[in-house]
């Protein structure tokens, strides 16, 4: 099985982690590959890293919700530090999961097979 999912990250160690991560799943046959090019409509799902540039990822979330290219598309973000008020605008913006990055890399494996 080959998934490809749409990475939105500038954290490099993130970046990194989710690479070691997918030579893991390859062994056990299953490919995985990352693409930045947001406007990909083949990926399978899109991972946000909200640390980045919080206001603009929203906006980048509510664009893919309302334009015609990835209205559908699964769209997990991650956030090294959650509270009530950020999750809530994460969700408002049209996000269907988010995820503290320690809660999103101890499962990661199994959210970028499934």
């Amino acid at each position: 099985m080959t998934r490809k999912i749409l990475l939105i990250s500038d954290d490099k160690n993130f970046k990194s982690y989710l690479n070691i991560v997918t030579l893991t799943i390859t062994k056990l046959n299953h490919q995985i590959t990352f693409t930045d090019d947001v406007s990909d409509i083949y990926s399978d799902f899109i991972l946000i890293d909200m640390d980045d540039d919080f206001d603009g990822r929203l906006e980048l979330i509510k664009k893919f919700r309302q334009t015609g290219v990835q209205p559908n598309k699964k769209i997990i973000s991650v956030k090294s530090v959650l509270d009530d008020d950020i999750r809530k605008k994460i969700f408002e913006a049209g996000c269907d999961s988010i995820m503290k990055k320690s809660e999103f890399n101890s499962a990661a494996s199994n959210i970028l097979i499934y």
